[in-house]
């Protein structure tokens, strides 16, 4: 895609992870009331899971997953409106039930899951058949980035779909051309490098420390979260730059960037 100029976007992943970071402080009242007892939830879920749970009780560690599962994904929608929205726009906590945004949501993030895993291993075959079976490690090593690039190019239009918006992979793919190693900073490496100290406590095999851990993660999460809506908003921006009025709305205030389109539950 180019802009009306005929310019390529570069995403510019060290001012996302600034502004991520000074736009959830900067609103932290409206963050701590919206987010909070959504990440405490989460954390609660995911804590009571591994410590009360045998690990072949996979009747109940499915539960608790399912649970976790849809609980966030109205976490995750929330945080893209949060971002991406005027304040009389937000929902009024993070936890309100799942509505037809949120299992269009569900339906995209498990297409994207199975299209990094068929990708995944078909790469990591591909890359044992030259190698040998004695470097499998280096196998799934190979498989994994073609994985994660595609994954995370794909996945830029999410924070659309939880505005409302249709939109394809179609479109997802040709929104981030060019930026595809820079999408992977922004929605594995980066997240996973914040998360970092929280996963380290895992590795204890400490009660409340994995509580800790668990909802040290969440707030990496909600971060992350920002991150791919402030990467969709600057993209967009670039490449479908909208009215001159429009444009001079303060953030808080602007209306979203896309319009209304026709909605479904299509993924």
């Amino acid at each position: 895609m180019k802009s009306p100029l005929g310019l390529n976007a570069d995403l510019p992943v060290a001012d996302l992870v600034t502004e991520a970071i000074t736009l959830l402080w900067s609103k932290r009242t409206a963050v701590i009331k919206m987010f909070l007892p959504a990440m405490l939830i989460l954390a609660l879920v995911d804590w009571s899971s591994s410590t009360f749970l045998a690990e072949n009780d996979y009747v109940s560690q499915f539960g608790f997953l399912i649970v976790s599962v849809l609980l966030s994904v109205v976490f995750a929608t929330s945080c893209h409106r949060f971002t991406l929205l005027p304040q009389d726009k937000w929902d009024a906590n993070a936890l309100h039930g799942m509505r037809r945004e949120e299992f269009r949501y569900l339906l995209r993030g498990l297409l994207l899951g199975v299209i990094g895993a068929v990708v995944f291993f078909c790469s990591m075959l591909v890359a044992m058949i030259f190698l040998g079976q004695e470097d499998a490690w280096l196998g799934a090593v190979i498989g994994i980035l073609p994985a994660l690039y595609i994954w995370s190019r794909l996945s830029v239009t999410l924070p659309e779909l939880a505005l409302g918006q249709k939109t394809d992979l179609k479109r997802a793919w040709s929104l981030s051309a060019g930026n595809g190693s820079r999408l992977v900073l922004v929605v594995f490496i980066v997240p996973i490098a914040l998360a970092s100290p929280f996963l380290a406590l895992f590795m204890l095999d400490h009660s409340v420390l994995s509580y800790v851990a668990a909802f040290g993660t969440y707030i990496t999460s909600l971060i992350s979260l920002v991150m791919l809506s402030l990467s969709y908003r600057f993209l967009l921006d670039f490449y479908e730059p909208q009215m001159p009025e429009q444009e001079s709305l303060p953030t808080e205030t602007a209306e979203p960037a896309v319009k209304p389109r026709d909605s479904g539950f299509d993924a």
